[in-house]
């Protein structure tokens, strides 16, 4: 069987492509991509950070750990001392002071201690700097 010459033709009639069917059964149009193809685009190098903005890194750095650690120590600590457990601010509340007087409570309040230390360490082992500053 031969096919015929039209098909090996380099002039083939010009027809749109034809997209995904609609809803309702009838094909659109698709439109061919401009520029024939994908586009690579680099982001620019990154620039060297002024010495400001290093000291205000460093700065930032420190106080958040500080604060991290301070606040984990606080509910390390806070739920196994007397301040817990005699608080005159839970004496109209005694179904309330009896949940946190609960083990799991208390141990929750230290988990949350303990976590909260994790992230103050962990982040100022992971500080890095740019090489030239």
């Amino acid at each position: 069987m031969r096919l015929p010459m039209q098909l090996f033709s380099d002039e083939l009639p010009a027809s749109p492509r034809v997209g995904m069917l609609a809803h309702n059964g009838e094909s659109e149009p698709h439109p061919e991509p401009i520029g024939g193809g994908p586009v690579l685009v680099m982001p620019p190098p990154p620039s060297r950070p002024s010495r400001g903005q290093v000291w205000m890194q460093r700065i930032w750095l420190a106080v958040f750990v500080l604060f991290c650690l301070e606040v984990g120590i606080i509910l390390t600590v806070l739920p196994w001392t007397r301040i817990w457990a005699d608080n005159s601010l839970l004496l109209g509340y005694p179904q309330l002071r009896e949940f946190l007087m609960q083990g799991f409570v208390r141990g929750v309040v230290t988990g949350l201690g303990l976590v909260d230390i994790w992230m103050g360490v962990a982040e100022a082992v992971r500080y890095r700097e740019h090489p030239d500053a």
